[in-house]
């Protein structure tokens, strides 16, 4: 074996010797949910709740920040800038970091097969600003229409 195979194999072994732990995927069932989200401000606004239904497809549960956020409903796609880290699914527990331009957005709460809850706090990072705080509710209402 000569020397360029033996470091190939080497280095091969240290990429998957230190390939991070997977958290478990999102145990939510594809269907049609009714999505309900409260958004209150630093500053008093909001409080309000607001409510959609969302077709949740299995390729949204690829990707916690197209399941656990509230503007999906209205078309919102996360920005690619935007890094989502530390995600952790485990035990019906679910949280992650997204670090975006602007903020950072730190999401916890439980999940289960049927339903999920989480409270989105979003911290500007410029250290001015107002604190955003959204908790957002799903509730699987059955399977998606086939509209």
């Amino acid at each position: 074996m000569n020397k360029v195979t033996l470091v190939s194999i080497i280095m091969g072994m240290m990429t998957f010797g230190v390939a991070p732990v997977r958290a478990e995927s999102i145990p939510l069932k594809p269907g049609e949910y009714q999505i309900t989200a409260v958004t209150e401000t630093s500053n008093g606004e909001g409080g309000k709740p607001a409510t959609h239904t969302r077709c949740m497809k299995e390729e949204h549960l690829a990707h916690p920040d197209a399941v656990f956020n509230y503007y999906v409903t209205n078309g919102f796609k996360p920005k690619p800038s935007n890094k989502v880290m530390n995600v952790s699914i485990h035990d019906g527990n679910v949280s992650y970091d997204i670090e975006g331009p602007h903020a950072i957005t730190r999401v916890e709460g439980t999940v289960s097969s049927t339903a999920f809850s989480v409270l989105r706090k979003a911290t500007p990072t410029s250290g001015s600003g107002i604190l955003v705080t959204m908790r957002v509710e799903g509730k699987r209402m059955g399977d998606c229409s086939s509209k």
